[in-house]
């Protein structure tokens, strides 16, 4: 117990210290000190007492970082917010709503980086409170995303703007979606195919019109004078990944594999059939149902990186995202120990001595089985207590 307090203590310092040095004046030192922070969300290392003093501090200190510095700092102050939403369960929503005039205003007017629109997406993900909070942050990439075509920045982060949008649609139930938001959207795709950009593009795209498909509310995404249909869908989609099939794409495996899939999952939703998938996370089962399901797993994923199989064990609000629950067994037999006493005994005093050392209530041999029954006790207790 007392080395665990004396471990708390260190990590609290350590909290504080870095939280410290984000309002030195230097760059290089806010830079250090936010990747401290990085390293121990991303292992899902936190101390509750910092969370509970200080988190809106570190929150503040890293919007600075985002709005007033440069290059690498904005990059992993933005990777902190995003990380603070995973880990700060029931404060996400209070991280939402202090982020968003912020990350609204760098979104509509300034050059964001990919790393703001994960931030983005993923406080709305994590702390929006009900749908029109989500179609909130999903319009401003939204907005973002048309931009795409308007000038070379915009260009190169089409691909993660198209993701995030798409990930926070695979958390959206397609019969509440508005009407009014997402017109036009299939036939933006489809002009995404046909224009032949980069593969990242082309994926992002195969991705959104996938899961679009799924949502099962194709005339929220379609003009209304269109009527784009189910089928028309899956034909661009299949011509799209034949025709890039057909090219030299042998360079590019991940793209091959992606598509491959994505042609499988078009060939389920042909049959009115869902993708399944299960996954090994540490000895337990997760298994994933929908497309949507997989599209959350494997942005998240990404995201968190090594440290995503730490949070699937120990993150209660990421365990709840996939129903994901570890269920942890003691082993009993292997646990369980009989009392054993050795001595030597002379031969001329073995009846008496045995008597004495075995057979009375404070002999050593009767105070060992009672202490080891006690321990096998517990044991079972903790057993009980943990299935």
């Amino acid at each position: 117990m007392e080395g665990h307090t004396n471990s708390s203590k260190i990590l609290l310092g350590y909290f504080l210290a870095n939280l410290e040095i984000l309002f030195d004046k230097r760059a290089s030192e806010r830079v250090k000190a936010l990747s401290f922070n990085i390293q121990a969300f991303t292992t899902n290392q936190q101390h509750p007492k910092f969370m509970e003093n200080n988190l809106i501090t570190l929150l503040d200190r890293c919007l600075i970082s985002i709005t007033k510095g440069s290059g690498d700092e904005i990059s992993l102050a933005a990777n902190t917010i995003g990380l603070m939403a995973v880990t700060a369960a029931d404060r996400a929503h209070e991280l939402y709503v202090e982020s968003l005039p912020v990350l609204s205003k760098i979104l509509n007017h300034g050059s964001p980086c990919s790393k703001i629109i994960e931030c983005m997406i993923l406080l709305a993900f994590f702390g929006a409170k009900n749908c029109e909070e989500t179609e909130n942050s999903m319009q401003l990439i939204w907005e973002l995303i048309h931009k795409g075509n308007a000038n070379k920045h915009s260009l190169s982060i089409l691909p993660a703007a198209i993701s995030a949008w798409t990930f926070l649609l695979a958390s959206m139930d397609g019969r509440r979606l508005s009407y009014k938001y997402w017109q036009g959207a299939i036939s933006y795709f489809f002009h995404l195919l046909e224009e032949e950009m980069d593969e990242a593009i082309g994926h992002a795209a195969c991705e959104a019109l996938t899961l679009i498909l799924e949502t099962g509310s194709l005339e929220k995404f379609s003009h209304r004078s269109s009527n784009i249909t189910k089928d028309e869908i899956i034909e661009r989609l299949n011509n799209f990944i034949l025709k890039f099939k057909e090219q030299d794409h042998d360079q590019n495996q991940d793209y091959n594999e992606e598509l491959d899939f994505i042609s499988d999952v078009i060939n389920l939703f042909e049959d009115d059939d869902c993708p399944k998938s299960s996954i090994n996370i540490r000895g337990h089962l997760l298994t994933l149902s929908t497309y949507s399901q997989i599209i959350q797993f494997n942005y998240l994923k990404r995201f968190l990186g090594s440290g995503f199989e730490v949070h699937m064990m120990g993150n209660k609000l990421l365990q709840n995202v996939f129903d994901f629950t570890p269920k942890y067994h003691v082993h009993h037999e292997k646990l369980w120990e009989e009392p054993t006493v050795t001595y030597f005994v002379p031969e001329a005093r073995t009846k008496k001595t045995r008597q004495r050392l075995f057979m009375s209530p404070n002999s050593a041999y009767n105070k060992a089985r009672t202490q080891l029954l006690n321990k096998n006790r517990d044991l079972t207790k903790m057993g009980s207590i943990s299935e």
